[in-house]
């Protein structure tokens, strides 16, 4: 799936975008850890993809206060915004955590 311009679009419509950034340090280490993760749980000679470290993320991020606050506040009761969120902090910080 991947982190597409409609998505980014909808993310940074209800301010997604300053949420990452306010909070860029714990996302980039809930996404190291989570790269971690699928590295030693997956096949050894897996090739770990975006999307792989991303789906990983999603139930993380469907229980994490700091996001669940900014949905509650901007009104957002989709169930996507999770998903959205996992592919937007997996695809700004690919480079540190592969």
């Amino acid at each position: 799936m991947g982190l597409t311009v409609k998505m980014q679009q909808a993310l940074e419509g209800y301010g997604l975008d300053l949420l990452f950034e306010e909070h860029r340090d714990q996302w980039l280490e809930a996404a190291k850890r989570t790269h971690t993760f699928v590295t030693v749980s997956f096949p050894p000679d897996s090739t770990i993809r975006r999307d792989d470290v991303a789906e990983s993320m999603i139930s993380m991020l469907e229980v994490n206060e700091e996001l669940q606050n900014h949905l509650l506040l901007k009104k957002l009761k989709q169930k996507y915004w999770a998903t959205y969120f996992a592919h937007y902090i997996v695809d700004n910080l690919w480079d540190e955590i592969s």
